[in-house]
């Protein structure tokens, strides 16, 4: 389920709605104030903010300010704020700064809920557009490369999903998969690869996590994921071999290191898929 980061600086209000998140099943961070919220945000990368706008040491305007001016990762995090009925003004102000809706106070929680609800989902469809869009662009970049190459070998379709920060690499391997006759979903944002497992019961046959997606670790992805279907492989790119040598996350079938030839990715796409198709008849 999706991370909601709660940042109100009144005690008794905060435990409230944290209860009403975590009741609705939604994982709860809980800060303060603003400049304990920047620093929650910056390290669990939470799905959406719900925030107070008037607090001590950084304000909920300060806030958003500092994150879409300073930290544009986080430019499409959706916010809600919270305010007082007299603060209309700073409704408006939040809402030109690029919050995405706001609640008044006494909270509505059943309203709360469907805000944060009808947000997330507008999270997802613009993810996913971005996501189609960076591969289309790929593609158009790289439809005139020489198609005098040897055919590739044809392999029993598969569902494969990757998971992995937006560039060449993972966009390579992705058509090289698609050329072998597998059918692949491409996600570059971690935490709604981990929405549709949720949500949707993503089964893959081969899951490819990269060590980093554009907003989440791949082994923390492996340690949040449930209901582990076909094998999961951790793909190290160049920039980091140095530095992960040697990791093998629990719950990681096995780990691969780019640059990789392409005979050796297919034989290892072959190793991996074969691997899951025999696992249910050992089973038995």
């Amino acid at each position: 389920m999706a991370i909601v980061l709660c940042i109100e600086d009144e005690a008794h209000l905060r435990e409230i709605i944290v209860e009403e998140l975590e009741d609705e099943g939604y994982d709860v961070l809980e800060a303060n104030n603003g400049r304990e919220g920047l620093d929650m945000i910056l390290r669990h990368r939470p799905d959406m903010v719900v925030s107070d706008i008037t607090m001590p040491q950084m304000n909920g305007h300060e806030l958003l300010l500092e994150l879409r001016e300073n930290h544009p990762k986080f430019a499409e995090l959706p916010f809600i704020f919270l305010s007082a009925l007299a603060d209309k003004s700073q409704v408006i102000e939040g809402l030109e700064l690029g919050a995405d809706d706001y609640l008044t106070k006494p909270i509505d929680y059943d309203m709360l809920l469907v805000k944060v609800k009808a947000g997330l989902r507008q999270s997802d469809r613009v993810a996913q557009k971005q996501q189609n869009d960076q591969i289309k662009l790929f593609r158009a970049l790289t439809n005139d490369e020489a198609e005098d190459t040897a055919p590739l070998p044809k392999m029993s379709p598969r569902y494969v999903a990757l998971v992995g920060a937006s560039d060449k690499g993972l966009f390579d391997i992705q058509r090289l998969l698609e050329e072998l006759g597998h059918k692949v979903t491409v996600f570059t944002s971690g935490s709604a690869y981990l929405r549709k497992v949720r949500t949707d019961g993503l089964k893959a046959h081969l899951t490819m996590l990269w060590v980093q997606s554009d907003d989440m670790q791949g082994p923390m992805i492996v340690r949040t994921t449930q209901n582990r279907h076909g094998a999961y492989v951790l793909v190290i790119p160049e920039s980091l071999s140095e530095n992960m040598h040697g990791v093998r996350p629990n719950g990681i079938d096995d780990v691969i290191g780019l640059p990789m030839s392409e005979d050796e990715l297919i034989a290892k796409i072959a190793q991996w898929t074969q691997q899951e198709i025999k696992a249910p008849a050992a089973a038995g």
